[in-house]
């Protein structure tokens, strides 16, 4: 098997010692051009994000082992059609975003922008003047947060969302699989689905959205989730709501978003990611009011710290491969997660 992923030489050595019948050779770096630039007729296992073009140039692929959680990339690649497992990195990427949505909702909730403002201002206004009162923040604790898509990422959210106490509930494309099967390091997320007051399907969003005050946007993109956040369900947020999307850009309406925030229907938003990314210069968003915008950086925190986690579940999924034992994260081609 050949991995383009730039694997610490510790790393390396642990996942050596698994079994002898794994022959890992590494390449770089992780990217499409160099994925397809190789040709091995006898190559089993790639571990990249990303799959070659040509399949004539690698017959005997049969696993691709992705780091990335999305596989909207693969789609005209298509590599189930060609009996390859595909798994991805979900479980990853969950404590860092979740740690970004929560920065979110405390960056409205304890009005961060405003309190800057004052402090650039030099202002010092007494206590309990409406200068003062204008800053005092308003507590997580009590409000009510939806989560929409309740994978590794959305699990991890509900577990710091509850540490504050806040009200969860969860949407997912089937409420009816409470369980989540998929790689989690220890400690983290909700394994069994235990923290939403309630889980529901994707139908009820807007009436999930008429009771909330944050949303965080979890879900993956697939078909059925393109433009799922359009403008009948962005009207059915509350005025005091802000919504966080670390999905992907074309979850939602981006258009109907800006409307949103031009005309205050919405306290404001936290984007990660966007439709066109880089997002252009000219763009409308730039210059959106009550907008966060990050450029895609919610999934990582620290890049050592989280090749740490990456080995963790290369060696789990390595071990199994070696006993021909069934993989974790093993995406559904035909669902898109």
């Amino acid at each position: 098997m050949l991995c383009f992923y730039p694997l610490a030489s510790d790393v390396r050595d642990r996942l050596r010692s698994l079994s002898p019948a794994l022959d890992i050779v590494y390449m770089e770096p992780d990217a499409q051009s160099s994925v397809d630039a190789m040709r091995d007729e006898t190559v089993e296992a790639l571990l990249a994000n990303y799959c070659p073009t040509d399949p004539r140039r690698v017959p005997s692929l049969r696993w691709l082992a992705m780091v990335g959680a999305g596989v909207e990339h693969l789609r005209a690649i298509d590599p189930w059609s060609r009996g390859i497992t595909v798994t991805n990195g979900s479980g990853l990427h969950a404590v860092s975003i979740a740690e970004y949505a929560m920065a979110g909702m405390l960056a409205f909730s304890q009005k961060s922008a405003e309190r800057r403002q004052n402090q650039t201002a030099h202002g010092w206004p007494a206590a309990w003047t409406e200068d003062w009162k204008g800053l005092l923040g308003t507590s997580l604790r009590g409000r009510t947060l939806t989560i929409v898509g309740y994978g590794s990422i959305g699990r991890a959210v509900a577990g710091a969302a509850r540490g504050f106490g806040m009200r969860v509930i969860a949407v997912k494309a089937r409420p009816s699989l409470r369980s989540d099967l998929g790689y989690a390091a220890p400690g983290v997320g909700d394994p069994d689905g235990v923290i939403p007051e309630r889980i529901v399907g994707t139908p009820e969003i807007a009436t999930c959205f008429a009771e909330s005050d944050y949303v965080v946007l979890a879900m993956p993109l697939t078909k059925s989730t393109d433009r799922i956040i359009d403008r009948t369900t962005l009207a059915a947020l509350p005025k005091h709501s802000v919504l966080i999307n670390v999905a992907r850009g074309k979850v939602l309406d981006e258009d109907a978003l800006i409307d949103v925030l031009r005309r205050g229907d919405i306290r404001g938003a936290v984007l990660d990611v966007a439709s066109t990314e880089p997002v252009p210069a000219d763009s409308a968003w730039w210059d959106v009011p009550n907008l966060v915008l990050t450029p895609h950086v919610s999934a990582i925190n620290d890049p050592v710290g989280w090749w740490s986690l990456v080995a963790g579940l290369m060696i789990e999924n390595l071990s199994r491969y070696a006993d021909g034992r069934e993989l974790v994260n093993v995406v559904d081609g035909a669902a898109g997660y």
